[in-house]
């Protein structure tokens, strides 16, 4: 098996345009895999790869991961954004495990396309990353967001030749709706698909939108590590802290 540097490469390559949104947190750690197969969903809301169009897969666990490998097949650029950690604890928030070993089975899948550097992208998020109801006491909160930085500005994207974004999602979660609202601002049209339906969406509205208000409440019911990214330990209320570490009972 390839170690966690290698199968992040084939992700994230260093040529292709793409690749400086790509996140590596779930590449941290290497799952143990026995006898995985991969089975790969049959794309029949989309013929074939189009350079002006972008996709966004927001689907729950490892069908964003194999949702993305086929479109693969057609000539897309398939990009983790995947920002949640947590996988070498037992008791996290949002269960990122079959996800990992998505990743890592995946990328041998991944090889045997030849993707142009500039081929259109499919970013992949979890539509689970929010989940779970809350902080809870004693586990590790591994729950994340997308905010309008952590993929490609408008001006970016048209000036790719993009002027087209598909969802592909059960429904469009806050965070992302933000991010959709700012690219329909500079005349990007936007679908969502689902099932065999892709339908253009005329007004993407989300609460709060463009306000620092926002911001601030997403990151305050979130947990921050010591880096800055999301992830943490919830305290339990039986403990106590002392410069730094927690004492127990």
């Amino acid at each position: 098996m390839r170690n966690n540097l290698e199968t992040y490469r084939i992700w994230a390559p260093d040529d292709a345009l793409w690749t400086q949104w790509a996140k590596p947190v779930l590449f941290a750690r290497q799952p143990s895999i026995t006898n995985h197969g991969l089975s790969l969903p049959d794309i029949e809301w989309l013929d074939y790869a189009d350079s002006r169009t972008m996709i966004i897969v927001d689907l729950p666990g490892s069908k964003g991961v194999y949702e993305a490998l086929a479109l693969a097949r057609l000539g897309y650029r398939p990009v983790p954004l995947y920002n949640g950690v947590g996988a070498q604890y037992s008791k996290t928030i949002v269960n990122v495990n079959d996800i990992i070993t998505a990743l890592f089975v995946g990328a041998d899948e991944l090889t045997k396309h030849t993707l142009r550097t500039d081929a259109p992208p499919v970013f992949m998020l979890d539509s689970n990353r929010m989940a779970g109801g809350g902080k809870q006491p004693g586990a590790y909160d591994n729950r994340w967001c997308v905010f309008p930085q952590d993929m490609p500005s408008a001006a970016y994207l048209i000036k790719a030749g993009i002027n087209r974004v598909i969802v592909r999602s059960e429904t469009i979660q806050n965070d992302l709706a933000h991010i959709l609202c700012r690219y329909q601002k500079e005349s990007l049209s936007i679908y969502h698909s689902l099932g065999k339906e892709t339908k253009l969406i005329s007004g993407v509205k989300p609460s709060n939108f463009m306000s620092l208000a926002y911001r601030f409440k997403v990151i305050f019911g979130l947990t921050r590590n010591a880096t800055g990214g999301f992830g943490g330990w919830v305290p339990d209320p039986t403990q106590t802290t002392y410069r730094g570490y927690h004492r127990y009972g």
